[in-house]
């Protein structure tokens, strides 16, 4: 039995956590789940999320025991943990260290645990080194992303089935993998001169297209004229135009139009308005900070560009400052250069969604991409709209 549980590092990861399970988020090709699920695929999984997010978490991952009472453990992973390799189930009980990060831990396969005592057995257990990331704050999944995809796609690579007559491939095209009902179309470029590319079933990348690797192009979605630079992932059913680099899309993303966004995040169901655009590099050249919910943090990091959540919003003409942080819902149509933190559910600088137009206009929104919004969905968004509103 493998658990994966969320930790009070779960906080850090705003904007992109109020309506998933830190598992959920993708860096590189994979989801933090599924990274998991790779490595241990005939284990049976529990699930240990926030109280909130528990209904939501049982629709998502059918087959996995959520918030449920453990009868015996084996493997406890923390949920901000990203691993290289498989970790023996069998061995002695024993706190799992990533670095100086606590990435999990390994108890006796009779031992009745309970989530709430997990840091107790700390003291007790011995310390065991294990190789992966611990995912601290939303910049580490872009920093991360360019050596995940570089791992993922060069495992999952199969040969490409015949390209489309006038599609140029600058690079070994043994780096490119063309899932099947994917389409390269004629005019279309890929570079794998800088790394691997994959298109994934059903996604497209459509003339005039300028596509770099390292990059993973998921179901469904669509690179539409559009120069895609190196070190992106494109989730499910996204729509991309104008200028990407180094930007991970969690999924059902539209950026159709010209702008640029680099360095940054891109939350489910986020729509970026004709034009909008982010700075990732300050003109002094010095780290960026970004604000987050009233707190400042250096991250280090000469790039960094925006972080946005669900379901937000920008209109045409947008301009992000570096480092700007989208909360969850917001509709962002304010002329000039932006705040460094636009307020989860805003509706400009000055007002708020009203929570039933959020909700038909959210539901709206999914049902353009064939996705029915749920009761469970509903109820968890509601609620994240009445926090935040407290903030």
């Amino acid at each position: 039995m493998v658990c994966i549980y969320e930790d009070e590092g779960y906080a850090d990861l705003y904007p992109l956590v109020d309506l998933r399970p830190v598992f959920g988020l993708r860096c590189g090709r994979l989801t933090l789940f599924e990274k998991f699920r790779k490595l241990y695929p005939r284990e049976e999984f529990h699930l240990w999320v926030r109280d909130e997010l528990a209904e939501v978490t049982t629709e998502t991952y059918p087959g996995c025991r959520v918030n449920r009472p453990l009868k015996k453990g084996r493997l406890f992973f923390s949920a901000r943990f990203i691993p290289h390799e498989r970790v023996p189930a069998k061995g002695r009980e024993s706190v799992l260290m990533c670095g100086d990060e606590v990435a999990g831990f390994r108890v006796c396969a009779d031992c009745a645990v309970r989530m709430s005592s997990l840091k107790g057995l700390v003291a007790d257990l011995a310390v065991e080194q294990v190789k992966g990331e611990v995912v601290k704050r939303p910049w580490d999944l872009v920093e991360l992303t360019p050596a995940e995809l570089e791992r993922e796609l060069g495992r999952s690579r199969k040969p490409s089935a015949g390209l489309s007559r006038g599609v140029t491939v600058v690079g070994p095209k043994a780096k490119l993998s063309v899932a099947r009902g994917a389409r390269l179309w004629p005019g279309a470029v890929v570079s794998t001169e800088t790394g691997p590319v994959m298109l994934d079933r059903k996604a497209e990348v459509r003339p005039g297209s300028f596509v770099e690797g390292p990059c993973y192009v998921g179901p469904g979605t669509v690179i539409d004229g559009a120069k895609v630079r190196p070190k992106c992932s494109f989730g499910p059913e996204c729509r991309v135009g104008g200028e990407v680099e180094a930007t991970v899309f969690q999924g059902h993303a539209n950026k159709h139009h010209d702008g640029f966004i680099g360095h940054g995040f891109i939350g489910e169901w986020a729509n970026l308005g004709a034009g909008t655009t982010n700075s990732d590099l300050k003109n002094a050249y010095q780290p960026v900070t970004v604000q987050a919910r009233g707190k400042t943090v250096d991250t280090g990091l000469l790039k960094v560009g925006c972080f946005i959540g669900d379901h937000a919003k920008t209109a045409i003409g947008t301009l992000l400052n570096t480092g700007t942080v989208v909360g969850p819902g917001a509709n962002w149509f304010e002329p000039g250069l932006s705040p460094r933190e636009i307020p989860a559910f805003a509706w400009g600088a000055r007002k708020r969604w009203k929570q039933g137009e959020l909700v038909e206009t959210a539901r709206a929104v999914m049902a353009r991409r064939g996705v029915e919004m749920t009761p469970a969905y509903e109820k968890l968004l509601g609620r994240a709209f009445r926090l935040r509103r407290r903030d």
